[in-house]
């Protein structure tokens, strides 16, 4: 049955993807978790004050991005020492972990400040992007993923203070990686977002301009699924999709409030793409973008993937190639199926349950990165189950699957390790 590829609630979601890698870390350091137990750890965690001298980038940051009146004494701080020239040694102010790292001017964007009382908005994205599991919020095999792309230093940057490592950064493989699970689970929208924005009249866009396009977005991809037998699930949803396009398109040609339901449902559309390097923003403090030269080979390439079949099909045999021509890199697809399997088992090691087994189209995914970008190798994911496949059926003793309730192979164990393991 074809999936509905449109992300659930988006009600005030994190901007900063960098967040989920703190998400990650908590949900497989505990023993059991909860809603309250991730979303108030986020808040706490990244809400810690630290001292630090005052520079102009911080100054800059608390001039333009922190409005409560809370910060009146920092922004009365940051105002009378930029008056003053910076002269003499600069003081010692008291800012939220979070705010040091945003106020980095190296980021592509600066926006994206988390709100203690908004603790249980933060953690759906998680679920939704399957890094969390639904229901017992309890760690995936995708959180592992994530976890084995995400270096020691950047967690615990979150629970102290690094100017030299700012864990809201996505390196090439976190970009790749949650690229590809926004994508599978947000490609409906996606789709159609990319080819009008990309194709417009101008070449920068704002987040109110992505959200007037979005009822008529939503009511496609609503049209679309209701020719089919529906779940009662996916019924549900699509009547909060119709719900969402009815409120959105409240607020066309309204004034700019800052807020609303056009800009939540836009914003977790463009910002999450400017870090991962789709999208571009002229002014990082401002809700305005653009298409980087990469963002308009994905955008042109994906755009003829309308349908969840359509989708999963670019996923699977034309993700990593897009990935290498929009980055640039002198890749080429590997064919061998002895070689593609020995890098399987390198992501086997990594994800793998303490039961042995991890999901095929998991592993898929963890070796195509790595493959790609440390290799200049293209594996893309159907190459890569067809491979596994055929070797299991040549070495039955060496790899051994599991079926889900289709009958269709889903996870992978391998007893010992391929005759022809890569090891670099």
């Amino acid at each position: 049955m074809p999936e509905l590829r449109v992300l659930g609630s988006v009600a005030r979601p994190m901007q900063r993807l960098g967040y989920l890698k703190r998400l990650a870390r908590r949900v497989t350091a505990v023993s059991t978790t909860s809603l309250e137990n991730l979303g108030l750890d986020l808040v706490n965690t990244i809400a810690r004050k630290v001292s630090v001298p005052l520079t102009e980038e911080r100054a800059t940051y608390i001039k333009q991005r922190l409005y409560d009146r809370a910060y009146t004494t920092l922004k009365l701080q940051a105002d009378d020492w930029l008056k003053n020239g910076q002269e003499g040694a600069p003081p010692q102010v008291s800012m939220e972990i979070q705010d040091l790292y945003l106020a980095d001017s190296t980021l592509p964007s600066q926006t994206g400040k988390l709100v203690r009382k908004d603790w249980r908005k933060y953690p759906p994205l998680a679920v939704h992007l399957g890094l969390i599991r639904a229901g017992t919020y309890s760690a995936s095999t995708r959180t592992l993923s994530l976890l084995h792309f995400t270096p020691v230093e950047e967690l615990k940057a979150f629970l102290e203070y690094n100017s030299e490592v700012n864990p809201l950064r996505l390196n090439r493989k976190q970009s790749l990686f949650l690229l590809y699970a926004l994508i599978e689970n947000d490609g409906e929208v996606l789709s159609a977002l990319w080819r009008r924005l990309s194709t417009g009249d101008s070449e920068t866009f704002t987040d109110r301009d992505a959200g007037d396009l979005l009822p008529d977005i939503y009511r496609s991809i609503i049209s679309r699924h209701r020719s089919r037998i529906l779940s009662a699930e996916d019924r549900d949803r699509l009547a909060v999709l119709a719900e969402s396009a009815d409120s959105i398109a409240r607020w066309h040609n309204a004034a700019y409030t800052g807020g609303g339901a056009r800009e939540e449902a836009s914003r977790p559309r463009v910002e999450p793409y400017v870090d991962c390097d789709i999208l571009y923003k002229p002014n990082p403090f401002r809700y305005e973008y653009a298409f980087s030269p990469g963002g308009f080979v994905w955008a042109y390439t994906f755009a003829d993937a309308e349908t969840s079949e359509e989708i999963a099909d670019f996923l699977g045999t034309r993700f990593f190639t897009t990935a290498a021509q929009a980055w640039s890199i002198a890749a080429n697809p590997l064919i061998d199926n002895s070689e593609i399997v020995s890098h399987l088992y390198r992501a086997w090691l990594a994800i793998r349950s303490p039961g042995g087994y991890a999901p095929i189209k998991e592993l898929s995914l963890v070796a195509g990165i790595d493959a790609l970008l440390d290799h200049d190798i293209i594996i893309e994911p159907f190459v890569a189950r067809e491979a596994i496949i055929a070797y299991q059926k040549a070495n039955p003793y060496q790899v051994r699957f599991t079926v889900n309730r289709m009958g269709v192979l889903a996870h992978a164990r391998f007893l010992e390790a391929p005759i022809d393991n890569v090891t670099g």
